[in-house]
């Protein structure tokens, strides 16, 4: 009996040491999964776009879209609200999935104006002036 006992020992200690190897593995991979999770926060933080209308068309609605794609969010500006030449309007609580967002700006004639703003700062700015091009669908 006490050779057995010897022999199982003797393969014990080898699979100790591979399980505790193995466990350290999964910890540090879980470490540095947390770590870089924590780092692409940044990406998701809660900001702030401030729009500034220096076009002489007034913008009735705002739209937030990731930069690839061409699908929208609701209408940020409540019903009525008009961004008139001049004045500004804060977008407030954005969380960006990615390094940049796409505003969109539609005017009373259904036409549209795109801006891209970086997601890097917890406040960020657009300003749509009459150099920007328009799109009416045409």
């Amino acid at each position: 009996m006490r050779s057995n006992l010897k022999r199982s020992s003797k393969h014990l200690l080898p699979r100790l040491m591979a399980l505790a190897v193995l466990v350290g593995t999964v910890m540090g991979v879980q470490i540095l999964c947390q770590r870089a999770s924590a780092s692409a926060g940044t990406a998701n933080a809660l900001m702030g776009i401030t729009v500034t209308n220096n076009a002489t068309r007034d913008i009735r609605h705002l739209y937030l879209t990731p930069v690839e794609r061409d699908v929208w969010g609701p209408d940020l500006m409540s019903e009525g609200t008009v961004l008139r030449t001049g004045q500004t309007f804060t977008i407030s609580e954005v969380t960006c999935a990615a390094n940049e967002i796409k505003v969109v700006a539609e005017d009373g004639e259904g036409c549209f104006v795109y801006g891209v703003v970086s997601c890097a700062q917890a406040t960020t700015s657009w300003t749509i002036t009459n150099d920007a091009p328009r799109d009416c669908g045409n």
